[in-house]
């Protein structure tokens, strides 16, 4: 685990909460100076108030990229900071305040507007294309910091949505008549809540930059609390890399096989695009598996065509799961369980961490 992984998520949520709290309350700030400053009407004082507005949505922007660039960096040193500042004022700055800081919380009693509904879909809408193109800006900045930078579109692709149906809620409730210091305070509460949900949302996908991908996650997760039957269907486990010794965790479908003392037989799909089979060692190599009761200590077997025993083992996974085609030269993989289940929430090594 890199450096301040433990606590990155919350602190990710934290961040990511002040930064919209701070954007967020600047760009309804400078949405109602310059509202007031072109109510005159002139092209000079439409410019300045445009000018204010953008810079109300660059303040939002920097904030952002600042403080998400403090959490990033200190889990991953090497993260050029800078770069990934610039890159998210790039996206969030400037495409807010050219195409939402002007409306954002500044009310209008001139006319009735459509429905609340569809400014919060129209809000999320947003969010469905302001997300992806942050996350590729911002994965830029990370790709050689992490094995897997591009899955940071994924996590903004997610997250945004949700954080400008907020924003966009926040807008479309505040008034034009209120002054300046509640709609500045409004704006920072509607940020607050926005930037919760954007960090929250986002930062499941942290760990799976450089570990397993969040649907990996999730499914350890399901078969180690018995969720939605996972656990019938599923085991984890846990191989260490042959190169670099780290702990591989991710789950497999398995088969019960009761012979030659093992206790499981799973079959990798597609081996040769596989690694993970590949760890293991001829003979018997040392792994955890998990199930319902935890992580236990296992011994696996990797048996190949030709070698004693793998066809039945094959034979009696392609009896669970009947729509499984092998490969030409299809391995298969018996597991025995040796020792008692370390719960799963345990903390250490085994622990899936967000």
């Amino acid at each position: 685990m890199s450096r301040g992984g433990s606590g990155s998520y919350p602190r990710w949520v934290l961040a990511c909460a002040l930064a919209e709290t701070i954007g967020m309350t600047a760009a309804a700030t400078a949405a109602r100076l310059g509202q007031d400053t072109s109510a005159d009407g002139g092209a000079g004082r439409r410019w300045l108030a445009l000018a204010i507005v953008v810079v109300g949505g660059l303040v939002e922007g920097v904030a952002l990229g600042i403080l998400q660039a403090t959490v990033l960096g200190s889990r991953w040193p090497s993260l050029h900071r800078v770069r990934f500042v610039l890159l998210t004022v790039a996206v969030a700055g400037v495409g807010w305040a050219c195409a939402s800081a002007p409306g954002v919380l500044a009310g209008d009693d001139g006319g009735s507007g459509p429905p609340l509904i569809w400014i919060v879909l129209g809000g999320a809408g947003i969010g469905v294309v302001m997300g992806p193109v942050l996350g590729a800006a911002q994965a830029v900045a990370l790709r050689h910091v992490v094995p897997h930078p591009w899955r940071w579109v994924a996590a903004n692709t997610a997250a945004w949505p949700a954080a400008m149906a907020v924003i966009f809620l926040g807008a479309s409730t505040a008034s034009a008549d209120w002054s300046v210091p509640v709609l500045a305070a409004y704006g920072a509460a509607t940020g607050l809540v926005a930037g919760a949900v954007l960090g929250a949302v986002s930062g499941i996908w942290l760990a799976s930059l450089t570990d397993q991908p969040v649907g990996n996650r999730l499914a350890l997760a399901m078969v180690a609390g018995r969720r939605f039957g996972m656990h019938r269907r599923l085991v984890g486990l846990g191989v260490t890399a042959r190169h670099g010794g780290r702990l591989l965790r991710f789950p497999v479908h398995y088969a019960d096989y009761r012979a030659g003392g093992a206790d499981f037989v799973v079959v990798p799909g597609h081996p040769e695009h596989k690694t993970w089979w590949r760890n293991l060692t001829d003979g018997l190599t040392s792994l955890w598996v998990l199930d319902a009761a935890g992580w236990h200590p296992a011994r696996a077997l990797v048996l190949r065509p030709g070698d004693e025993g793998h066809g039945p083992a094959l034979a009696a996974y392609r009896r669970r799961w009947r729509h499984f085609v092998p490969a030409g030269e299809q391995p298969v993989v018996l597991l025995q369980v040796v020792g008692p289940g370390i719960p799963a929430s345990a903390r250490g090594f085994l622990s899936v961490r967000w």
